[in-house]
């Protein structure tokens, strides 16, 4: 049985991590879009210096995380985003706006928003207990999507004044996340003496590559990096051919497949509640996978008659089965991974995820436009072959503790 103190700090982090969530949805190009000559520039360069730092420093920052308390951790990246905002502010009141200025602050924001998730993982076997993290990482997932959609009519109110509020909702609700974070007490191992930046680094890299289970996680993030923009693009092929076959507007049937979309988080952090004992989170991770990708192949019948129903089991399934492995995966990489580990290890899978999904891009811009038919059957081959070192490390895996 969870201790009522332990239980009490946990729904504080919850309510912490759902706060900052909300933070990122104004401390990105909202943030800076009154400032600049350029948005365009601003905003593709600060993109770009943004992932090349998260290549760079992913693992440095891991470092870091593991070597700080894990309340000063979580305490930390809220400040530097309420200090980001309060740049812009100070920027107004002097009339000092820059593009230099816009792309330091978008870059800056992006790397934080994106580490927080790191910081995230690595406290929260200390906070919630090892034993009970794929409900505490289903928690985690959808708490911040409910809250945004219970802020969702009165924000939208604000777009009009999304020059001043974007600043002022940035500093005060990082500051509010930074002060509920500051409340959460974490039993802790302590850090060991720093041994050195480059001694942390390789021991994080040589553990995950050593370890079966962590290297399969790896090579499924990597792979799955790379072919995501070529499966998007696959999809938003079969939303125009199934929107033209049932004759409704692009943009209307874009938003119809949206709200239904959201329903996906729920449903895959729901599975994964309920099927990670009897199943093993592991195995749940590679089961989720290999029933659900295979239906991406109902993408290739979105011009037929019914078209719009095909294309939405196509993609909302699939979705669903990789949110439950993300949970189960991400909530085995925690119970596997030592506690002073865990900074370095999520920093270097952010890292490569992050490279992938760029060289993904890349290679999706020199490629040819992809047709349907051949597109939905590369797309879901490739799938498949990111879930294969899953599967090859299921057969060597003797034993699947359950989380």
């Amino acid at each position: 049985m969870t201790p009522p103190l332990r239980f009490r700090c946990f729904l504080v982090f919850v309510l912490a991590w759902s706060v900052l969530s909300i933070v990122s949805m104004f401390a990105d190009f909202d943030l800076v879009v009154h400032m600049q000559v350029d948005p365009r520039a601003v905003k593709e360069i600060g993109g770009s210096a943004a992932t090349l730092a998260l290549v760079l420093l992913g693992l440095p920052l891991g470092v870091l995380i593991d070597r700080a308390r894990r309340r000063s951790a979580m305490t930390v990246v809220p400040l530097l985003v309420a200090a980001g905002g309060l740049s812009v502010l100070a920027a107004d009141a002097l009339g000092s706006q820059s593009d230099g200025h816009a792309i330091a602050v978008l870059t800056t924001m992006g790397v934080l928003t994106t580490v927080a998730s790191v910081v995230r993982d690595a406290c929260l076997p200390s906070i919630a207990g090892r034993e009970r993290l794929v409900p505490a990482n289903a928690l985690l997932s959808v708490v911040p999507l409910i809250l945004a959609l219970c802020l969702a009519s009165v924000l939208s109110l604000l777009d009009d004044l999304v020059d001043v509020t974007a600043p002022i909702l940035t500093v005060t609700m990082a500051s509010l996340a930074a002060l509920l974070f500051r409340t959460v007490d974490a039993a802790e191992e302590p850090a060991p003496p720093p041994a050195g930046l480059r001694w942390e680094m390789t021991e994080a890299i040589r553990f995950t590559a050593r370890h079966p289970v962590l290297r399969a996680i790896a090579l499924y993030l990597v792979v799955s990096a790379l072919v995501a923009e070529f499966a998007d693009e696959v999809a938003d092929e079969a939303l125009r051919v199934a929107a033209e076959s049932a004759a409704i507007p692009l943009g209307s049937y874009f938003s119809v497949v949206n709200l239904s979309a959201l329903l996906v988080p729920f449903v895959g952090a729901l599975l994964a509640v309920l099927l990670h004992r009897r199943v093993g989170v592991f195995r749940l991770a590679c089961a989720a996978l290999l029933v659900s990708q295979p239906f991406t192949l109902l993408l290739a019948l979105s011009g037929s008659p019914g078209g719009a129903i095909w294309y939405v089991v196509g993609t909302l399934v699939p979705m669903t089965g990789t949110a439950v492995a993300a949970l189960a995966l991400l909530s085995h990489r925690q119970a596997l991974t030592p506690d002073r580990l865990l900074g370095r290890v999520g920093g270097l899978l952010l890292a490569l995820a992050t490279l992938a999904d760029a060289l993904g891009e890349l290679l999706e811009t020199a490629a040819t436009p992809p047709t349907l038919l051949p597109g939905v059957a590369v797309a879901t081959l490739a799938a498949l072959a990111a879930a294969v070192p899953l599967l090859r490390t299921v057969t060597a895996e003797k034993s699947d503790t359950p989380v």
